[in-house]
């Protein structure tokens, strides 16, 4: 859609079925990586205030960032075949 404009009802169906893709794919990764995922996307959090809320190193969080993203992609591929 562009700005300002409202979604017609065929896009907002994409839009609702990639949502419910995502929370689906989300929901399959390990507690800990989405966890991650969800404190960065949903509250918009660094990396670095990630670390400090869970008192988990940097590094940890970049590596669950990393491995819970390669397998989000995986398991959103497999529900696009």
């Amino acid at each position: 859609t562009t700005e300002g404009s409202v979604a017609n009802p065929l896009e907002q169906v994409s839009m609702n079925e990639r949502s419910q893709f995502l929370r689906e794919a989300l929901a399959r990764l390990p507690d800990l990586e989405r966890q991650v995922l969800e404190i960065a996307y949903y509250e918009g959090l660094s990396q670095s205030e990630i670390a400090k809320r869970l008192n988990i190193p940097l590094g940890t969080v970049k590596t669950r960032t990393r491995q819970g993203l390669l397998k989000l992609r995986q398991h959103l591929q497999d529900f696009i075949q």
